[in-house]
């Protein structure tokens, strides 16, 4: 190709200064401008060879902004999951719409079997108090409690002694959650609030039950899940198709009407 002769500024449009650019190096070269036109396109070819082509990013599909798993994709999650500590680990996530960060605050001494009751703390501004235990629930902690041999008071320790962490939690999720071969957006342990959240809805549940279970200090942030309960929207529509109060339009008008 040569070296690039440098041109003097000339007058004209862009388009004009670029044709004489060319015209010059083709002369200067000893070239017509076509040859010099085919050698730079050459060259830019060359240079470029064995560089990655940038690819198009695929857009993203709109989520909700809470995912939350469906019943049968916790029935899945759950067939995975034979330690009887993750089990009751999961569940009470599940049941009383933990954060990850609140499971290592739980104290065996929150558990009363015979109240059936157990002590929620929260985080981020939630209200902790005490929660009424499911039949199903208490089974779970209990058989969990009694495989116990030691003697320390967090609800669920990890292997040095200390209350597990939200990192172990996120990873022991994943790990259960790729083998029940959960969408991958659902594969955070987060998923099991926002699951409980929507379930108590589909099962008919007040926005006010929802917004004490969860420990919400404002129903608005409660109000979020009823907008993505498809169990809701059905069993609405159903009424709405019985409620007298509601104008029934035909597909064709009533005789005599004008």
């Amino acid at each position: 190709m040569g070296d690039v002769v440098p041109l003097r500024a000339t007058k004209g449009t862009a388009r004009e200064q670029l044709l004489a650019m060319v015209q010059h190096q083709a002369q200067v070269q000893g070239k017509s401008v076509a040859q010099y036109l085919r050698e730079l396109q050459t060259q830019v070819e060359r240079n470029g060879k064995g560089r990655s082509v940038p690819q198009p990013v695929p857009s993203r599909a709109p989520r909700e902004k809470y995912t939350y798993l469906t019943k049968r994709e916790v029935d899945l999650l759950f067939a995975q999951i034979t330690d009887l500590r993750d089990r009751a680990l999961f569940g009470a996530m599940y049941y009383f719409g933990l954060r990850a960060s609140e499971v290592g605050l739980l104290l065996r001494e929150y558990v009363n079997f015979r109240t059936r009751r157990i002590y929620i703390p929260r985080l981020k501004g939630g209200i902790p108090g005490e929660k009424v235990m499911t039949a199903d629930c208490r089974r779970l902690l209990q058989s969990y409690l009694q495989s116990r041999r030691d003697a320390l008071p967090y609800l669920f320790p990890s292997r040095n002694a200390q209350p597990i962490s939200r990192k172990r939690i996120d990873a022991l999720f994943r790990h259960y959650a790729q083998y029940a071969e959960l969408p991958p957006h659902k594969r955070h342990s987060h998923c099991l609030r926002h699951s409980i959240a929507t379930h108590l809805i589909d099962a008919g549940q007040s926005l006010e039950y929802v917004q004490d279970h969860l420990g919400h200090r404002s129903i608005q942030s409660t109000g979020g899940y009823a907008k993505i309960s498809d169990a809701k929207r059905e069993r609405v529509a159903a009424q709405l198709e019985l409620a007298r109060e509601v104008a029934k339009i035909k597909t064709k008008r009533a005789r005599g009407g004008h």
